[in-house]
């Protein structure tokens, strides 16, 4: 098994493969918020989570914010994106696409647009994230519109409320599928695809999986946004056979690309950031030839 990592934007690296070439899509695209979004640029997010540091949400980038306009660009971004790839994929393969609770609903409509089928939302349970809801306290006391000798009483009045953030401790994963050609047996002996492995029994929505560990962390150049190795693992095996062709148009870290070394799949990786390009090559080579040496990082 092999595979290839381009560096460069994906509308434009995706014109170069293949139609009905590709297996499966494994992806984690931006997250439509502000400093995470589709422009992705690390410097910026860097020095972000550098200040981060003495926040009360520590790792968070400073002024990282949901902004429902900045949904709405990342889904019309996003229609761009799986109009190409619905034009790689072999018909019936399917799509995998993470997303932030709060944008769900706009990468749904932005691949079913593309005429993609939306057949599932899966879940990444990761157990516990990190609270990023607000007291009321610190507002309060900076209020000019509240009178100094009021602030006591509302604060203890607003005493344990806080802004609409629950604790998190899950992220979506969507399931899309490109239409099959005739029936599902029909298009699995044609195309080999279209159908999700049962044979180790039954199959959940939900996926129990820890966050990733500081050791995979480092080795992954302190992606943001990582995911773990043994989740990727678990998608490929469940959604895509071996021998398969994987294509990640977002692959950050490549994470995708180490899950398809060690599980026996072909890989086609595109990111668009340099710095997290050449860290991807460095890991992707280290795991190729079983190389395990954190001091090796690339800077």
């Amino acid at each position: 098994m092999g595979g290839e990592i381009f560096l460069g934007d994906c509308l434009e690296i995706l014109d170069e493969i293949e139609n009905n070439s590709v297996h499966i899509v494994v992806t984690d695209p931006p997250y439509g918020i502000s400093q995470l979004n589709k422009d992705w640029n690390k410097e910026k997010i860097d020095k972000s989570i550098s200040k981060s540091v003495k926040s009360t949400v520590g790792s968070i980038p400073v002024g990282m914010n949901f902004n429902p306009k900045h949904s709405k660009e990342l889904g019309l971004f996003l229609n761009k994106v799986a109009k190409k790839i619905w034009q790689k994929l072999m018909p019936g393969s399917f799509c995998l696409v993470f997303s932030q609770p709060r944008s769900v609903h706009r990468v749904a409509v932005a691949f079913e647009d593309a005429n993609f089928e939306f057949r599932d939302q899966l879940i990444w349970d990761y157990g516990s994230g990190q609270g990023k809801a607000q007291g009321m306290q610190n507002f309060i006391k900076k209020a000019k519109y509240i009178l100094e000798q009021d602030k006591d009483l509302i604060t203890e009045k607003l005493n344990g409320f806080k802004t609409a953030q629950l604790t998190p401790t899950y992220e979506s994963i969507l399931l899309f599928q490109k239409p099959k050609e005739g029936t599902s047996v029909q298009n699995y002996l044609k195309y080999n695809t279209g159908l999700v492995d049962f044979r180790n029994g039954s199959r959940k929505n939900r996926l129990k999986h820890s966050k990733p560990s500081k050791k995979e962390r480092i080795d992954a150049g302190k992606h943001p946004t990582l995911k773990p190795v043994s989740l990727m693992e678990d998608l490929l095996k469940i959604f895509s056979r071996s021998g398969d062709t994987v294509l990640d148009p977002f692959c950050g870290s490549a994470t995708t690309g180490i899950a398809c070394q060690n599980t026996d799949r072909n890989y086609i990786l595109i990111e668009k950031c340099e710095n997290y390009y050449k860290n991807a090559k460095h890991r992707l080579k280290r795991n190729e030839i079983g190389v395990d040496d954190e001091s090796d990082e690339v800077d």
